[in-house]
């Protein structure tokens, strides 16, 4: 009696075979890769977006309570209790005022409103990095200092300004605002919008962050509504500046233009003939943007940016925006109905 053995052969996967499943998952994972991508930044977005939506609920319980909006820029006992005084670059910003009515009072009650905000103990406090001041869709600040996204809007001038006529934001350097004031109607002007943190770096000119370059303004330039003429050989003159600075929006308690205001005198994310432009003053000596200048809306989200109505609603507000719309759209009582826009 003879004894068949049966050997049973095991199969396994040919080289062929694995390159062909290993080309198969990187082709779908290619193609899932963009929508993930997708997914995120629409999360991030949407994030964004209620961080300007808590922003307003604070304004208008600022506004509740003391019956005026803050400022944009408050001074100290140190600068004579004035913003129009020589230390004026170092007061305070409408972040820190808002502070408790964004349930953070804690971080307001440690504030020393009488000395400078670079002074202790507020130079410290004024690295501490609050979530509702970053858009998560811009880079991680590279600094020791906390970094800011939002930024209040001085309407269509130049902000640094101690002429009350030129105060047509409803945040400014002097002059307050009440809700009454803004003759427009609060859904027809901007409060406040988005900007990128720059890179920290002040050793390359990076264009894709923002920063600002010192060169002087256009000569016979309005103070407002600059015109698209005068604003595009600014435009020219700032892009060709040697003297750059890249650590705008490091702080959100500093209340001057390169950290926490804005203005409508450029379109968002400012460009010129498809090249961006950054933002731009005429002071050489103010790394700090103490001084007037062309603070532009700017977001990393495509095509445009959030603002802030004085209503308390957000839009998003494409590039293309037609630019003396934009500008109408800072200003609290130039008479102009937006409408869709």
């Amino acid at each position: 009696m003879s004894i068949r053995t049966t050997r049973v052969r095991k199969r396994g996967f040919t080289l062929i075979e694995l390159l062909v499943v290993i080309a198969i998952i990187a082709i779908l994972v290619a193609l899932l890769l963009p929508a993930v991508q997708a997914a995120r930044e629409a999360a991030r977005r949407s994030q964004c977006k209620n961080n300007l939506k808590q922003f307003g609920l604070a304004m208008h319980n600022y506004h509740g309570t003391h019956s005026v909006l803050p400022r944009a820029n408050f001074g100290s006992i140190h600068d004579s209790g004035s913003p129009a005084g020589v230390n004026a670059w170092r007061g305070f910003s409408a972040h820190a005022m808002l502070l408790p009515f964004m349930d953070m009072a804690p971080i307001y009650d440690r504030i020393n409103m009488d000395v400078r905000y670079d002074m202790a103990p507020n130079n410290t406090l004024n690295n501490e990095k609050i979530p509702a001041f970053w858009c998560p869709s811009d880079m991680a600040w590279n600094g020791g200092d906390a970094g800011n996204n939002y930024v209040v809007c001085a309407g269509p001038a130049r902000f640094w300004s101690q002429s009350y006529p030129n105060s047509v934001g409803v945040f400014n350097h002097r002059k307050p605002v009440r809700f009454s004031d803004i003759e427009d109607g609060t859904s027809n002007v901007i409060a406040a919008s988005e900007s990128l943190k720059g890179d920290n770096d002040g050793s390359k000119n990076d264009m894709r962050r923002d920063l600002a370059r010192a060169t002087p303004f256009p000569g016979g330039s309005a103070a407002v509504f600059m015109s698209q003429a005068d604003l595009d050989l600014y435009a020219n003159s700032c892009r060709g500046a040697t003297s750059f600075h890249s650590h705008t929006r490091r702080e959100w308690m500093n209340g001057i233009g390169g950290q926490t205001v804005f203005n409508t005198t450029a379109p968002p994310n400012w460009t010129l003939n498809g090249e961006p432009v950054p933002d731009c003053h005429p002071c050489v000596g103010c790394g700090w943007y103490d001084s007037a200048g062309v603070w532009a809306a700017r977001s990393q989200h495509d095509g445009g940016v959030h603002v802030l109505l004085a209503d308390g609603a957000v839009r998003f507000v494409n590039d293309s925006i037609d630019y003396d719309t934009w500008q109408r759209a800072g200003h609290i009582t130039d008479g102009n109905d937006l409408g869709e826009w």
